[in-house]
């Protein structure tokens, strides 16, 4: 198993504020890019409800996930989704079992 450090937040857009929310996250994936320790991210979209995403990251530590998090720029980029009205749930999680052939899904 991986010893790197998994980020989910899942993400609810409110109604009409579609294309700010996407442009406000693609600043934060825009500066995490540049952060020590992100190793990248995926934005999932529920395909029956589009209001809904998930945001997949991976850092090569807590440590270097909460030193990211607690920069004033991430802070300050961050402020504009709450801004938008955007609800998140996120935290960090350890991978428990995988399934299937192969799979690292970490």
């Amino acid at each position: 198993m991986s010893t790197h450090c998994t980020f989910f937040n899942v993400i609810t857009i409110a109604e009409g504020k579609e294309e700010a929310t996407l442009a406000a996250w693609a600043a934060v994936g825009d500066f995490m890019e540049k952060q020590e320790g992100f190793l990248g991210s995926m934005l999932y979209r529920n395909m029956r409800d589009p209001h809904i995403l998930i945001n997949h990251g991976r850092y090569t530590s807590e440590k270097s996930f909460m030193a990211c998090i607690k920069n004033d720029e991430f802070q300050r980029l961050s402020q504009v989704l709450t801004e938008l009205g955007a609800k998140r749930t996120a935290g960090l999680y350890e991978q428990v079992k995988a399934f299937g052939s192969g799979q690292d899904w970490s």
